[in-house]
């Protein structure tokens, strides 16, 4: 056999290639969000946003978990070739009949009937479906390639930004903006295809049976139902009831706003998941053990800062980025902020403990309580307080499944372990928190004070951190000091 991708990929260069790869995700956004919240108004945002939550349910039971449960088995089988191509082809056909079985219902319901209204917008989200059978991204990442992931994704992400700019100029623009939005899903994957053939080769041994992966990944469909309940139900249980594509609007901008720094954060944790199902069936706990510790505190570092400091500049911030008609989303930012702390907390046990440690089956019943506790939530607060009650609900349903976590995880990480990692992050965000807030409420609502008011914020983060003589920043700081050193040297 020969020697594992382990020892010759590095993590450091997979998180920059994921990170510059996360990092055009999140810049996309950034860019056209407040380019179509003026050009598509509050309402036609919202109404993309209603309908892509109803085509999310579809492309949920077209994956029916396949993507987590093959990153899984890709990570642990990497070194065998022949095996990947077989698990690749078999989990391709279940795949393909599960998307097509998804199309017709789809376009059966929501496309067909000549009475209902937006029927090309339907039609439009429902090709994002297709993107199911190609998107391969989970084998990149369980084979630790995520430098062709970062090609690819920036390609596509340029050309798509691009073209937003050109052909998008009103609101009678919103099919041209759909279109471009799931072509941008597609195209991607469609280019990562051919990177594929030198991780698979040989003839196939044994008989193709995609049908005896089925009781295997739907262990992980159970989750990936219950994520889709309380992330995508919102938007539409918001429509449902409010019938307000305003209010769907409102939401989806703000808890974009709080979403978009979480990707950055994340990032390490999608790589740190393949590599500890690696580590896991080598059963080398140290290594495991040392790289959550360092992951706890990236997830800290950057956590804290992120969410005090969104809160801080909220009021300022919303109006300058989206324009007029989106003050709700000041309210909706002060409620959903905690979030990024919360959902950081319950991804890195989830990706460093739960499902590298095959504790999946547990995992699934905190998700299904917080998805129940989601939707029962919604149903009321929504009629009471629209999507400020949305919002509530959304904070309450992750914080139950992230104490779940916590609580059961407690032989791997325990409270007093997470508050001795994050107390000097949670005391320099606080002073920062309380700095800029000042600033903000004395120095007028203009682009250049905003900036002004961020800069200052992570300058004196960054300050306290030091004067707490905070390990982990020390420890980076040195790292990079004889990275530079080593390159001047090689220069000499």
């Amino acid at each position: 056999m020969e020697e594992g991708l382990i020892q010759t990929s590095s993590i450091k260069k997979n998180y920059i290639y994921n990170l510059i790869y996360k990092m055009v995700a999140v810049l996309v956004p950034i860019l056209i969000t407040p380019y179509l919240a003026r050009k598509l108004e509050a309402d036609g945002n919202g109404l993309c946003s209603y309908i892509f939550s109803i085509v999310s349910y579809f492309i949920l039971f077209a994956n029916v978990g396949i993507e987590t449960y093959g990153q899984r088995v890709i990570a642990i089988h990497r070194n065998d070739k022949i095996y990947l191509k077989k698990f690749l082809i078999e989990i391709s056909i279940m795949r393909s009949l599960l998307t097509v079985a998804c199309l017709l219902i789809y376009f059966i319901a929501f496309v067909s009937p000549i009475n209902q209204s937006n029927n090309y917008l339907y039609a439009i989200y429902g090709i994002s479906l297709l993107a199911v059978v190609i998107d391969f991204s989970w084998f990149f990442q369980g084979v630790e390639d995520f430098k062709t992931l970062a090609i690819t994704g920036i390609i596509s992400k340029t050309i798509y930004i691009i073209l937003i700019f050109i052909l998008v100029k009103s609101k009678s623009d919103i099919g041209i903006a759909t279109l471009l939005t799931v072509a941008s899903t597609i195209f991607p994957f469609l280019l990562c295809l051919p990177f594929m053939r030198k991780y698979v080769h040989g003839k196939i041994e044994g008989k193709i049976n995609p049908f005896h992966h089925f009781k295997k990944f739907m262990v992980y469909f159970i989750p990936t139902i219950a994520i889709q309940i309380y992330t995508v139900v919102d938007k539409t249980m918001i429509g449902i009831i409010t019938n307000s594509n305003f209010e769907n609007g409102y939401y989806e901008q703000a808890e974009k706003l709080i979403k978009l720094p979480l990707t950055v954060i994340t990032t390490m944790n999608i790589i740190m998941r393949s590599r500890i199902s690696y580590y896991f069936s080598l059963n080398e706990q140290e290594k495991i053990k040392n790289l959550t510790h360092k992951s706890a505190n990236f997830t800290f570092l950057l956590s804290l800062p992120m969410m005090l400091g969104l809160i801080a500049v909220a009021n300022t911030f919303v109006p300058i980025y989206l324009g007029e008609g989106y003050d709700k989303c000041v309210n909706l930012i002060y409620i959903l902020s905690p979030l990024m702390l919360i959902i950081c907390v319950s991804n890195l046990l989830g990706t460093h403990y739960y499902t590298p440690f095959d504790k999946q089956r547990v995992s699934n019943k905190f998700l299904i309580v917080g998805a129940v506790v989601n939707v029962i939530l919604n149903s009321f607060m929504i009629y009471l307080w629209q999507s400020i009650g949305a919002a509530i609900a959304s904070v309450l349903a992750e914080l139950t499944i992230t104490i779940l976590y916590i609580v059961y995880a407690k032989g791997f990480m325990t409270v007093g372990t997470l508050f001795k990692i994050m107390y000097k992050y949670l005391i320099s965000a606080l002073i920062m928190f309380v700095t800029v807030l000042l600033l903000n409420y004395f120095l007028p609502s203009t682009i250049l004070y905003l900036c002004l008011e961020v800069l200052v914020g992570a300058i004196i983060y960054a300050v306290m951190l030091l004067l707490l003589r905070t390990k982990f920043v020390l420890d980076s700081i040195c790292t990079v000091i004889e990275i530079i050193k080593k390159k001047l040297g090689v220069l000499k």
